[in-house]
């Protein structure tokens, strides 16, 4: 399957399912964030009559940012929920810098307060600016990047999880942020 505007809405609806919302469709997620890779499939092809088991997998397999992950006979989410899973982070070395793009709207509160989950479990950061400036695009036409002092944070006790295309953190101070020219 191509990336197509069509696999695209199809993992933003498995990132809905599998991230935010698995009890709306009748999935109740393990531990571990887990749900069966059929039972998912059903919900899919209920919204996506044309979708085959193979189209899911290869949107799993295409995907740059690594959303999903599938073990076995199951799938889960990598990163990004509003809900409580363990997802077995393991603290890793982070680069010297990591990025993070917003909206200029939000880039005072946050160089004010640091950058903060909000209502996800953890802050998703970018490995490159290109990337960042990619996310703030989807919140503003002139997207604000911070520049996160990765490596100065870890130091200073900061945890951070490599989840394949970004890496995420509970929390980051304002004094490990220095906001960008884009």
């Amino acid at each position: 399957m191509e990336k197509s505007r069509r696999s695209i809405n199809i993992s933003k609806f498995m990132s809905l399912v599998l991230r935010h919302s698995p009890e709306k469709f009748g999935l109740n997620l393990d531990a571990k964030g887990f749900v069966p890779l059929v039972e998912l499939f059903k919900i899919l092809k209920k919204k996506f009559t044309e979708i085959e088991f193979k189209d899911v997998l290869e949107i799993v397999d295409s995907l740059s940012k690594e959303r999903f992950e599938i073990k076995g006979d199951k799938i889960r989410a990598r990163y990004g929920h509003s809900l409580k899973v363990d997802l077995d982070l393991k603290p890793c070395q982070p680069p010297e810098f990591l990025y993070h793009g917003t909206s200029p709207r939000s880039g005072e509160r946050i160089k004010r307060e640091g950058l903060k989950p909000m209502k996800r479990d953890h802050v998703h950061l970018s490995k490159t600016v290109n990337d960042a400036i990619k996310v703030g695009k989807r919140k503003s036409k002139n997207p604000l990047v911070f520049k996160i002092l990765a490596r100065r944070a870890q130091m200073e006790g900061i945890q951070f999880y490599d989840r394949g295309s970004v890496v995420i953190v509970k929390y980051l101070p304002p004094n490990f942020l220095e906001a960008m020219k884009t």
